[in-house]
């Protein structure tokens, strides 16, 4: 007996799962429509609503200050190095170096508004440090990360005594912004916009109770149909 309900109930859900083609079908143009619709307006909207992020970047290496006059790193010297990165960051973005970069610049915002523009890592977990600076205009995004490199490290080699801090790459006017991504947004919203028609149409079926065909009411009411009554109209214009 149990086995009978498991079979009944598989085949039923195996019928389910073969007429879902058969739900979308009818409707699959306004899905597809609907999906170019919505990733048509999430392209229009990053081009024309978001404005773009660019990012200069440059490296430097600072050197911890060596006692002996021999000219050779230790180990425990570049060891020292990377674990100063997160003081190295401090310090490019603390006022120290941000005033007379703004300074310099002639830029109109707070000091606290430049240094959230910066950002500094460690490279690979090295004594070299990577600069990057976040701008909706690429030049001034270049300007201010070379111009950055220009009075950080004399700061830098005096607040922690080190050795040396130079430039390893200059920084670059940058062509491709960083934000917002286009293609992932397009492709997001396009998804998004079938998933959304496709849900309507299977949620709308469900709640439709409406029989269509023999096939609906045997299927439903569980009992046969013995008689169908024909479409009068189908017979008037068949006659004619």
């Amino acid at each position: 007996m149990n086995d009978n309900n498991f079979n009944h109930q598989f085949e039923e859900e195996e019928i389910s799962l073969s007429e879902l083609f058969e739900i979308v079908k009818p409707n699959l143009v306004y899905i597809i429509l609907f999906s170019i619709i919505l990733g048509l307006g999430s392209f229009l909207v990053t081009k024309l609503a978001i404005e773009p992020i660019y990012q200069s970047e440059a490296t430097m290496i600072v050197n911890n200050r060596r006692d002996d006059a021999s000219g050779n790193i230790t180990s425990d010297e570049i060891n020292s190095a990377r674990n100063l990165a997160s003081v190295y960051s401090i310090i490019i973005k603390s006022d120290a170096v941000v005033i007379p970069v703004r300074g310099s610049l002639n830029l109109d915002m707070l000091p606290s508004q430049l240094a959230s523009k910066v950002s500094v890592s460690a490279v690979d977990n090295t004594q070299v440090m990577r600069v990057s600076v976040k701008d909706t205009e690429p030049e001034l995004a270049q300007l201010i990360n070379q111009e950055i490199l220009n009075v950080a490290p004399d700061i830098i080699v005096d607040m922690v005594e080190a050795g040396s801090a130079r430039i390893v790459s200059y920084p670059q006017i940058p062509v491709n912004p960083i934000s917002p991504n286009l293609k992932m947004n397009v492709l997001v919203a396009t998804m998004l916009g079938f998933m959304l028609s496709t849900g309507f149409v299977f949620v709308r079926h469900l709640m439709d109770k409406t029989f269509r065909t023999q096939k609906d009411i045997e299927n439903q009411l569980g009992i046969p149909v013995i008689g169908v009554i024909p479409n009068v109209q189908s017979v008037k214009k068949g006659g004619k």
